[in-house]
């Protein structure tokens, strides 16, 4: 019972955290607009976080292996915080790129200690693992929905009321969990051997993978960073396109984001647990991929201003259904000892995509609005070819 209050508790403070996190995605292009600078920051500006997010979250990931996770969350939504001080203050391309790096080497821990939190506690209850991980999911996104919506209203006010008000809730999230999150110690495989300098170089952190990985799990992983660079190329060239082309507002970005929540949360508890309580989910979860394509592809074939819309909302909905399937399986694939490694390296994969989905997005964005676009099709066909080739590995495995 004590356990099933604190994931409540744990939760609610999750939503505050999400909706605080994107406050300032839609008043970006505002901030590149209003401060005279160059158009590629939307991309490059976000592919500079997911760097760091991708060298660091394999670190905190071994780094919840030793120290109670609730720490983890308190230092690492300070320093988040602290990034976004740097970037609401910037005034040029050099200190917008050091803001969003400083944000990212703690975002990554952020995201990885939430999953694993989740993970540890839930053992090897599977179906509330499953459960637990599709409502970290939903929570992720319906409360980023929100947060676009509450940051584009803000925006309305100005671009530093929004960094403000974004700033003083992560701190206050981070304060929040440290207090009444649970200590996770008991439930983990705290390592042998001390932590080291060798431990903490983020580079030696990526190369332990070598230790769990699997030709399944790499497949798993490379189906998680190959759709993750759609989801970064088409969601930041939306929001720009949205701007530069239509002339549209912040507000607008979170009218739509608000829409994309409720509809995010009805995919969710219907969906997305029907698959996972009564299909294998080492199967189905390519059918999703598949629509991702379908509606990327849809876009480019008619990308009139309504039709534009109304897909970025039913894809934007639709794509989230494959963040708590992808995290199953890999939890599924994993053992006490590796637990917090594996989904280290996997929030690790998601960042990968987000790199260079989010820089290529803004390097060819000049050369031709769509062209992100088209990467993003590609990028999910490439998925879903990816998917299907685990399905056979998973066959294989069965019949062994």
């Amino acid at each position: 019972m004590r356990k099933t209050q604190n994931f409540l508790t744990f939760f609610i403070i999750d939503f505050l955290f999400n909706m605080a996190a994107n406050f300032a995605h839609p008043v970006t292009p505002t901030l590149i607009v209003e401060r005279g600078l160059d158009a590629s920051m939307f991309g490059v500006a976000f592919a500079a976080m997911m760097a760091m997010y991708f060298l660091f979250a394999p670190l905190w990931g071994r780094l919840c292996a030793y120290y109670p996770v609730r720490r983890m969350l308190l230092i690492c939504t300070l320093g988040y915080a602290c990034g976004q001080v740097v970037f609401s203050m910037a005034q040029s391309e050099a200190v917008v790129i050091a803001g969003r790096m400083l944000a990212g080497s703690f975002t990554g821990g952020t995201y990885v200690a939430r999953a694993n939190y989740i993970v540890n506690l839930c053992g090897e209850d599977k179906e509330r693992r499953g459960s637990s991980l599709i409502t970290l999911a939903t929570i992720q996104n319906v409360g980023g929905a929100i947060g676009y919506f509450v940051g584009g209203m803000l925006g309305v006010i100005s671009v530093e009321t929004t960094f403000r008000t974004q700033i003083v809730i992560m701190v206050l999230c981070g304060l929040l969990w440290y207090h009444f999150a649970l200590d996770d110690t008991p439930y983990k495989q705290i390592p042998e051997h001390p932590l080291s300098l060798k431990d903490v170089n983020p580079f030696s952190a990526i190369l332990a993978a070598r230790k769990f990985m699997t030709p399944a799990l790499a497949l798993i992983f490379a189906v998680t960073a190959v759709s993750s660079l759609g989801q970064y190329s088409y969601e930041q060239c939306f929001n720009y396109y949205l701007k530069d082309q239509y002339g549209m507002s912040s507000a607008y970005n979170g009218i739509f984001k608000a829409v994309i929540a409720f509809l995010t949360l009805f995919l969710n508890h219907t969906v997305a647990r029907t698959l996972q309580r009564r299909t294998d989910i080492n199967k189905t979860f390519a059918y999703i991929l598949i629509v991702c394509t379908f509606l990327t592809g849809l876009i480019l074939i008619d990308h009139s201003q309504v039709l534009f819309i109304a897909v970025y909302i039913v894809y934007s909905s639709v794509m989230v259904l494959r963040l708590p399937l992808l995290q199953m399986l890999a939890a599924g694939r994993s053992d006490l000892s590796n637990r917090n490694s594996v989904m280290g390296f996997y929030q690790a994969m998601n960042s990968f995509g987000g790199i260079f989905g989010a820089l290529f997005a803004g390097l060819i964005y000049a050369r031709g609005a769509l062209l992100p676009f088209v990467f993003a099709f590609i990028a999910y066909l490439l998925a879903t070819l990816l998917a299907f080739l685990y399905q056979q590995t998973y066959r294989r495995e069965r019949t062994i």
